[in-house]
């Protein structure tokens, strides 16, 4: 059996590695399979090539949009904005949309009168 010393000391080494590490994989804009979020909106239009490629731009679009302000973006929303964006089959149109709408939102707080 380890001893309680030994414990406190392995967690006291091994605590700020794991702490550092979660924010630089937090900083990393997440990954969704767009061919197949594509696939699956064109099947809805009878697999059209033409819905599939225009998914896939769009899809890019946000993505580039996204990826160079994602380290920016507070990470409450960026946690909130991923578990939709996921929701919506991994679409970064619905995460880039989610995004926009939070900080609209937080830059244009409701006040409550009396």
């Amino acid at each position: 059996m380890w001893s309680r010393e030994f414990i406190v000391f392995r967690i006291s080494v091994l605590l700020p590695s794991i702490i550092l590490a979660f924010p630089a994989a937090a900083q990393s804009i997440p990954r969704y399979d767009v061919p197949g979020h594509c696939n699956q909106v064109a099947d809805v239009g009878g697999g059209s090539s033409m819905i599939y490629n225009g998914c896939i731009k769009l899809e890019q679009e946000a993505y580039d949009s996204l990826k160079s302000a994602w380290s920016g973006i507070p990470s409450r929303t960026r946690s909130y904005c991923d578990e939709v964006g996921q929701a919506g089959g991994g679409s970064y149109s619905i995460l880039k949309g989610c995004v926009d709408m939070e900080s609209d939102a937080a830059a244009n707080t409701e006040e409550f009168k009396f």
